[in-house]
């Protein structure tokens, strides 16, 4: 599952917007703002986000297996799967509480979706 706890997201957003760190780098980082974590906390982090396979490790750097664009589009996926039963009308139908939508919204859904040209 691709959920991440408040400080996975954390540590990944760090990740996403580096070119990739060492563990005693991610300390130094987060306590610059404020935070004071031990070696041991950020290790078992990033060896929770590298068992879900969001964290690759080559030599002493971690680095972020996918773009956070990437990771939003396969968490996403993962959820209208799990939830929907991969079905985007499912989804859609749950989102808009059931109620009809107007011609306006569908022709907008059709044109995000690739069925209609915009004009």
């Amino acid at each position: 599952m691709l959920s991440l706890s408040p400080t996975e997201k954390e540590i990944m957003e760090v990740l996403w917007k580096s070119e990739g760190m060492t563990n005693n780098e991610i300390i130094l980082y987060f306590k610059e703002r404020g935070r004071e974590w031990k070696r041991q906390t950020t290790n078992t982090f990033l060896t929770r986000l590298a068992d879900k396979g969001l964290v690759t490790k080559t030599g002493h750097k971690y680095k972020a297996a996918y773009t956070k664009q990437e990771f939003e589009t396969l968490r996403t996926k993962e959820i209208l799967d799990s939830m929907y039963g991969g079905s985007l009308t499912n989804f859609i139908s749950a989102l808009n509480g059931g109620r009809q939508i107007t011609e306006r919204e569908a022709e907008e859904l059709e044109r995000l979706a690739g069925l209609r040209e915009q004009g």
